[in-house]
């Protein structure tokens, strides 16, 4: 193992929220590729972080009795596709489905990194590792749109293929520098 496995859910946990805000700097492109107004904006911004709530307790309890690092795995390798998809879409319903999608898969990864991670630690260190992980989701967040910003200059579909490579890379990193707990 090349990556301490903590730092190796951090980047994960940074890679998944990175692209839970490609929407927030591109809200211009988006209302004006889908013909809409800022409510429609809002409910395809909210519908991920929606599905996360709804998902996360019931992915995170059935990551406690069939494995954290499968369902962690699992969510990344979704991902990919899924925020790929939302590139690609040329209507509102279709940027609703593949956010729905994007909070499911992130609850995939989000619950079970913080709980393999809390796994991972050592008697009284909890605090400190756990942190690496919630730093990480906060630095993703504003990564994610700062990388929208810029790079939808380039053409729609560039910051969604940046975040679907992104994920696919956050899934290799877990599966091979984040033990089986």
């Amino acid at each position: 193992k090349i990556l301490d496995p903590i730092f190796a859910l951090g980047l994960s946990t940074f890679i998944m929220s990175s692209g839970f805000s490609l929407l927030a700097a591109i809200e211009p492109q988006i209302n004006q590729r889908f013909d809409q107004g800022a409510f429609m904006f809002a409910l395809e911004f909210s519908a991920m972080v929606g599905m996360l709530a709804i998902t996360q307790p019931i992915v995170g309890s059935l990551s406690d009795k069939y494995g954290r690092k499968r369902f962690i795995l699992t969510g990344l390798i979704l991902l990919g596709p899924i925020t790929f998809l939302q590139g690609l879409s040329v209507e509102s319903w279709q940027l609703i489905v593949t956010r729905l999608l994007q909070g499911i898969s992130g609850a995939m990864v989000l619950a079970p990194a913080l709980a393999l991670a809390g796994d991972l630690t050592e008697n009284g260190q909890s605090g400190s590792k756990l942190s690496i992980l919630t730093v990480a989701f906060g630095i993703g967040i504003s990564f994610g749109s700062f990388m929208s910003g810029f790079t939808v200059q380039f053409g729609f579909l560039v910051p969604f293929a940046i975040g679907a490579v992104l994920a696919l890379i956050g899934a290799l990193l877990v599966y091979t520098q984040v033990p089986n707990k």
